[in-house]
């Protein structure tokens, strides 16, 4: 179905890129099409006016000149002198500064005696101009148009410079085909937006000073190509997946689901019964359900999820319920097991360590009527369920699209409900895209809060002897990143070197972690329940289903090793009785800027779902037609958060298109086509051939 237009697009640079080298670290670096090149964007434009006298030269003023590189004064190797090179512009001198240890690269790209151009900001120190950190302008020859030079950079891979690239990509502009319009409501908005062509054009010439920023008519333009691609595609795909009906529930369950809160020690809060309505009515839909259910730390979630897995067990089908440790899923089990074998429903356990596997795989296999509980052990091939139609993901941030897909696949029309505290950042971009519904547990049982300090490694000794202050009254999680040291860097971030540390000043101390077996781990939990231990030092196995109300102590030793929705899943785990809890960051410095960045996030937020947006921010939302959870990858212009408007258009076009004309059978359709290929959304254009 690909256009003659589509097909040049995608033609093979080989003839056009001359020289072996050159199109052998192309094609490995960037691509083998047109295609690869043009999409291959600057990743900044310096924007500077051409001098060529020093009557034009001001303080502050961005330049670009042509100068005489005169001389070199090394440094002497002290951090606080900056390493000069002088250089002669018009007969005078200007200094180039620089605050870099690499001084033999400076030399090799700085020769004296030789004539370059340069770009940068000017500054006067000391009555005389210098330039901090000048970009080297790779090319010749200037031409000037109104004395303003925009200059791009790409990012150099493998030798591969700046200069190369460019050229290479100006070889291939001329030779693309002109693509017939296929916006309408963007080009309504938006009247004086450039054409694809113009726009791909403009983006490696430099065109607009502010070419690359969101908000640039260039970028507007293909930012919204883009994202009308994604939406496009999954919109073609959500109808594939609609065409086949979900399985058919018991609207009415009401009568099972008041036996079984009777049974409950606590009443639900009105959270709980809004959200279970809302995953209810979803359920009977006639479409597969995707949703996420967001709480937090103790909010409440995994009731809702029971209760919704019951509504379907009502209806004579299996459910299955994942969870990422034998802890949470025997949680799971023992809260659950005597509450449904009274409304006569079999509950299983399925773990690694489980005893009778053999009786529990042929009552799976045989038995309508069930809910099955269990780990990673779930996934195996020998796992094989009677009529599996309902699957729960418990701690969905814990699991790859892989493992998820492997369960549901278990079944047949098998709707799904994720459950995290801290969705992915994956997950989260689906839900900004509108392919996953969500349901929110704000309120919970307890009103309990828990404040977040931060504090370095050097002030460790006025943390301990907070701790003791504090110990009679209080138990303490302390949080290592290892097990045991692995080089001098890691040596004060495991459990074997500050067990040694606490045990000097602490009796009351034991360490739990993923190699003790799970007998060993309930010893220790046990003693810690009953006060026998006050100072638990543990890795991040406790992360999630483990429940000690009185400890309200969380210390994170060396914080910045670890996820932001680990640190949340963490603080979690404290703050869960009558006193509020207190959750210490413990850093090592020095700290780079992104890690303080990430730290001072999970300080001023105690709410999952934030952070995830945070995450999103800070990590990218992976492959949405794929299996990666994070990472930018996915999006070339789109900007998830500065074009949420662009999003907004393209959802309710999309939705016109799909409603007029399902498989773009129209002339417009077929545009379409073009565009879903020029995104790389063959999956959905597949799908409309196969129809």
């Amino acid at each position: 179905m690909q256009s003659t237009s589509i097909k040049k697009i995608y033609s093979n640079i080989s003839n056009i890129i001359t020289g072996e080298k050159t199109k052998k670290l192309i094609i490995e670096n960037i691509g083998n099409t047109y295609r690869d090149l043009i999409f291959y964007i600057p990743y900044k434009v310096v924007s500077s006016l051409y001098c060529d006298n020093w009557a034009q030269l001001s303080d502050k003023k961005k330049i670009l000149i042509k100068v005489l590189v005169d001389k070199h004064y090394a440094s002497f190797r002290r951090s606080n002198i900056p390493y000069r090179i002088k250089v002669i512009f018009d007969n005078k001198a200007i200094n180039l500064v620089f605050f870099s240890k690499y001084t033999g690269y400076l030399k090799s790209i700085y020769k004296e005696g030789e004539e370059i151009y340069i770009a940068g900001t000017l500054a006067v120190y000391g009555k005389k101009f210098q330039i901090l950190h000048p970009t080297i302008i790779d090319f010749k020859n200037i031409n000037p148009e109104n004395n303003n030079i925009n200059t791009l950079f790409y990012r150099q891979k493998s030798g591969l410079k700046t200069k190369t690239i460019h050229k290479s990509i100006l070889k291939v502009l001329p030779l693309l085909p002109k693509l017939k319009e296929w916006n309408i409501l963007f080009m309504e908005k938006y009247p004086l937006s450039p054409s694809w062509n113009e726009a791909i054009t403009n983006i490696h010439l430099g065109k607009e000073d502010n070419i690359l920023e969101n908000n640039s008519k260039t970028f507007l333009r293909l930012a919204y190509d883009e994202i009308l691609a994604n939406q496009l595609s999954l919109g073609i795909i959500r109808n594939s997946i609609n065409k086949e009906k979900s399985n058919a529930y018991k609207k009415n369950s009401i009568n099972i689901i008041d036996k079984f809160t009777s049974l409950l020690e606590f009443k639900l809060t009105l959270d709980q019964k809004n959200n279970i309505a809302e995953i209810i009515n979803d359920l009977n839909s006639n479409k597969k359900m995707l949703r996420l259910l967001h709480g937090d730390v103790g909010s409440g979630k995994t009731i809702v999820a029971m209760v919704s897995a019951l509504h379907v067990i009502h209806s004579g089908y299996q459910v299955a319920l994942i969870a990422p440790t034998e802890i949470l899923s025997t949680q799971h089990f023992n809260f659950i097991k005597d509450k449904f074998k009274k409304l006569y429903i079999n509950v299983y356990l399925l773990t690694a360590s489980i005893k009778n596997k053999k009786k529990i795989l042929f009552d799976i296999k045989n038995n309508e009527k069930s809910l099955v509980i269990g780990t990673h052990a779930l996934l195996q091939k020998n796992i094989i369920f009677n009529n599996l139609s309902y699957v729960i993901i418990d701690e969905q941030h814990r699991f790859g699209v892989k493992q998820r897909l492997n369960l549901r696949n278990k079944g047949k029309k098998v709707d799904m409900l994720l459950m995290s505290a801290t969705p992915i950042p994956r997950t989260m971009l689906l839900t900004h895209l509108g392919d996953i519904s969500t349901s929110t547990v704000k309120e919970k049982p307890f009103n309990t809060k828990i404040r977040t300090i931060l504090k370095s490694e050097i002030n460790i000794n006025e943390v301990i002897k907070f701790i003791k202050d504090k110990i009679n009254n209080n138990k303490v999680f302390w949080i290592c990143p290892l097990i045991e040291s692995i080089d001098e860097e890691t040596n004060n971030a495991s459990i074997e070197k500050r067990y040694k540390l606490l045990k000097k000043n602490f009796n009351e101390i034991g360490y739990l972690h993923g190699k003790l077996s799970i007998e060993d781990k309930n010893k220790v939990l046990d003693s810690f329940k009953n006060s026998e231990i006050k100072i638990l030092i543990s890795t991040v196995v406790i992360e999630v289903g483990i429940d000690i109300p009185d400890a309200n102590i969380m210390l994170i030793d060396n914080a910045d090793r670890f996820g932001l929705a680990q640190i949340h899943q963490l603080r979690g785990r404290v703050g869960r009785g009558k006193k509020d809890g207190l959750c210490i960051l413990l850093y090592k410095e020095p700290l780079n800027d992104i890690a303080k960045e990430r730290l001072k996030v999970v300080k001023n937020s105690n709410n999952g779902f934030d952070l995830s947006e945070k995450d999103l921010i800070m990590r990218g939302g992976g492959d949405v037609l794929g299996k990666n959870q994070y990472g930018f990858e996915n999006f070339i212009f789109y900007n998830i958060i500065n074009h949420q408007n662009l999003l907004k258009m393209a959802i309710m076009e999309v939705n016109g298109i799909l409603k007029a004309d399902p498989n773009l059978q129209s002339d417009r359709g077929k545009k379409l086509i073009d565009l879903l290929y020029l995104f790389e959304k063959e999956k959905a254009v597949d799908l409309i051939s196969a129809g």
